[in-house]
């Protein structure tokens, strides 16, 4: 185990360039490295400083090593993942997965897919007429579905006598307020009094001419122009 102190003299780096190391394996804030991180960290400086390699790159690349795949097949890899648009960073976390995948055989473009999620066997579905209680229900609730369909179909259907119904009662309304505002007129003390008045003047002969219309309330029609012919 090696501590913070000795890995920077490990790697004859500053704080700044440990960190930036670090960041690319996403050890951030590790202060006691095993054998195995510290030899991790040495090669990656090595790439870093030989090869020009950046330290994400340099990361992978140790991982590669540690796997025994080699330069080829790490470019194939870096080439798949370039052309699904993707950078060495997306990968870190399932590199040593995909350097194992790569091994087993599976091509760089199968092994870089990301791993799809676990379909477990759902238990078959049993069917309600397979339970003689639920056939039953499923029955009742259809015949109660048929009658309620029914007796709306039989409601809308007394929507048609509504109209003769409501003509019916306007007609009623109607004579009713009539009725009613004749006799309230025939009624009044005024209309009694001029009643009486005109049959006392016409049974002593006094009584005016009365138009036509004013005794039967229905107008004459208008006469025709005399033609100058």
């Amino acid at each position: 185990m090696m501590i913070t102190s000795e890995i920077l003299d490990l790697l004859k780096v500053d704080d700044d360039e440990l960190e930036e190391i670090l960041e690319a394996c996403n050890w951030t804030g590790t202060d006691e490295f095993t054998d195995e991180q510290s030899e991790t960290l040495l090669v990656m400086k090595t790439l870093h400083d030989e090869k020009g390699y950046d330290y994400i790159d340099a990361y992978l690349r140790s991982i590669g090593q540690r796997l025994q795949v080699n330069d080829n097949l790490f470019n194939e890899i870096y080439a798949a993942i370039q052309a699904e648009n993707g950078f060495l960073i997306d990968y870190r976390d399932r590199f040593e997965e995909i350097c194992l995948q790569v091994n087993d055989c599976v091509s760089p473009a199968e092994a870089i897919k990301p791993p799809q999620p676990v379909v477990e066997d759902t238990p078959p579905v049993v069917e309600a007429s397979a339970d003689p209680e639920s056939a039953q229900m499923d029955r009742f609730i259809d015949e109660q579905a048929k009658a309620a369909i029914a007796t709306t179909v039989s409601q809308i259907k007394g929507f048609a006598d509504l109209a003769y119904e409501e003509q019916e009662r306007l007609k009623t309304l109607f004579m009713t307020k009539y009725r009613q505002g004749l006799a309230k007129e025939l009624l009044s003390d005024g209309f009694k009094a001029e009643f009486m008045a005109r049959m006392t003047a016409s049974l002593e002969g006094k009584g005016q001419e009365k138009k036509p219309t004013e005794l039967t309330g229905v107008q004459n029609p208008t006469p025709l122009l005399s033609s100058s012919n």
